[in-house]
């Protein structure tokens, strides 16, 4: 009787099936394993820094993924440095303060040393960085930049008041001021209709409107304009309630960057725009005999007032003016139908507004109206 070789008899015992496990289990082997996260949050991205006094205030947004793609955890750490005069070669960035933050939007102030208040202009450049709870970061943030050198003087006296136009806004001038006035207007919702601000309207107005929160809006004054301690905010809605802050603005420019020094802001002033002002006189009065006897036909140019309800027109007899219109005219023309043919008469009109003011009459016209 013959024997397989041994070989032979191991390849039997243990069969091509059992060989193949080592294999399978290579070819379901995720990989090498993945060195474990260092934690290290991304860089900040949106660094910016507004100079306003003697200080730089910066905000930026903290992440809230690490460089691998993972949720930042522990706690972290943000830490400011300043660089002055940044196109020097070899600059140093000198950090200046250091605090805890979590992610998403984040602050900081920085409070100027003194000599970097006072003249002359000097750029200075800001950078963040987010440490872990190992004190490790990714690196720096972009500079975002601002100005060193004496801000612009606070605005004192500020005034509101309201006017048949809007709010008129006054101040202590600055004529030799190479700065212009920036105002912050703020709708308080305590004492809004409609708890929302209000939007521009009239595009006559000194005042350029910029960008800014929902709930507050800035005005500036013009740039090109010596400050004349004062202007008028058309936009301004009657029956509404306005708070008002102003800051004097100056922008400067090193090296290709233009930034912005800005005094301290002043303090609040409020104003309700109470509806007491009447419409404006209307102007440019005409009376022409009527196509029917016994009419006149009259036409006056209209007005612009956004509040504007309407005409009442008036016409003089023995007793005095007597109004013929019951309620107030839309448009700027009306017929007087109850005329006697071959009768002269006197004319004038008002303008009323929808809460009952009434202006001045316009000058006064007189026609004869044709006999049948």
């Amino acid at each position: 009787m013959m024997t397989s070789p041994p070989h032979r008899r191991y390849w039997m015992a243990i069969g091509p099936a059992t060989l193949l496990l080592p294999f399978l289990a290579a070819c379901a082997s995720p990989g090498p394993p993945r060195p474990p996260s260092l934690n290290l949050a991304r860089t900040v991205t949106d660094l910016a820094a507004e100079r306003v006094g003697d200080e730089v205030n910066l905000r930026w947004t903290t992440p809230s993924n690490t460089t691998d793609g993972l949720g930042v955890k522990g706690p972290l750490t943000a830490q400011i440095c300043r660089e002055t005069a940044p196109t020097r070669p070899h600059p140093i960035c000198t950090p200046v303060t250091r605090l805890h933050v979590k992610p998403g939007p984040s602050q900081a102030t920085d409070a100027l040393p003194a000599a970097l208040t006072s003249d002359p202009e000097t750029l200075i450049a800001y950078q963040v960085q987010i440490f872990n709870a190992n004190d490790r970061a990714a690196g720096p943030s972009h500079p975002a930049y601002a100005a060193a050198g004496a801000a612009p003087a606070p605005v004192e006296g500020l005034r509101a008041e309201p006017s048949r136009e809007g709010a008129t806004i006054e101040w202590q001038p600055q004529p030799a001021s190479a700065s212009w006035v920036e105002l912050e207007r703020t709708l308080p919702p305590a004492f809004s209709k409609t708890g929302t601000p209000a939007k521009p309207a009239a595009p006559k107005s000194p005042l350029r409107l910029s960008p800014d929160e929902p709930a507050s809006l800035r005005l500036q004054t013009p740039k090109d304009v010596s400050d004349r301690g004062g202007t008028l905010d058309r936009t301004a809605r009657k029956t509404e309630t306005y708070s008002y802050r102003a800051q004097r603005v100056r922008s400067v420019t090193f090296e290709g960057h233009t930034v912005e020094l800005r005094s301290a802001p002043s303090g609040a002033v409020t104003v309700r725009i109470a509806d007491t002002f009447p419409p404006q006189q209307p102007a440019g009065l005409a009376a022409v005999p009527g196509e029917a006897a016994g009419s006149i036909d009259l036409s006056w140019q209209p007005l612009p007032d956004t509040d504007l309800a309407g005409y009442l027109v008036y016409r003089r007899a023995a007793a005095g003016w007597q109004k013929l219109t019951a309620s107030p005219v839309v448009g700027p023309a009306f017929t007087d139908s109850t005329a006697t043919g071959g009768q002269a008469y006197t004319y004038r009109v008002t303008a009323i507004d929808t809460t009952g003011n009434e202006s001045q009459p316009s000058h006064e016209v007189e026609e004869t109206a044709n006999q049948e």
